[in-house]
């Protein structure tokens, strides 16, 4: 009977064991996916950053003094409104793209951008709670059976 019970456990354990590292690579290529993703985004962001900071300081280098203010009066304010638009400009064409991409690549059947975005901020809270959770649970059995183990082997020396 104990030998029974010790295969049955040893069963057991390698479906655990297995299970646990299918969950492990599935949750791995799901990270790769994802930093691939954040890495995408942080290069456009960088670029759109890089390609606003010259438009930036072309503009303030020419139409704007030392202390700040407009060379040109009138025709500065001028160029001050086109200033604004080119960077709604820049900024609106980000965040389109973005939105884009998350549209076609992220959304689910009949679920709008915004959604999608909540949506993922939420799963991606709920994995990583989710992680420390199972870490946690998975640290205090290892920390069971090792008492378990330890109380055994007390346990036996008593015996005799």
């Amino acid at each position: 009977m104990a030998n029974f019970k010790e295969a049955n456990e040893k069963i057991v354990d390698g479906i655990t064991e297995g299970y646990e590292k299918i969950e492990e690579g599935v949750v791995a290529g799901y990270k790769q996916i994802e930093e691939g993703v954040v890495t995408g985004y942080k290069k456009i962001e960088s670029g759109v950053v890089e390609g606003y900071k010259k438009i930036e300081d072309k503009f303030t280098g020419t139409f704007l003094t030392e202390d700040g203010d407009l060379k040109t009066g009138g025709v500065g304010e001028k160029v001050v409104d086109g200033y604004k638009k080119v960077e709604n400009t820049v900024v609106g064409g980000f965040n389109k793209m973005t939105d884009k991409f998350v549209g076609k690549f992220l959304t689910r059947d009949g679920e709008t951008v915004e959604e999608a975005k909540a949506r993922i901020s939420e799963d991606q809270k709920a994995r990583e709670e989710k992680r420390k959770t199972d870490a946690d649970a998975r640290e205090a059995a290892q920390k069971a059976r090792i008492e378990a183990s330890l109380e055994a082997s007390r346990n036996a020396g008593k015996r005799r």
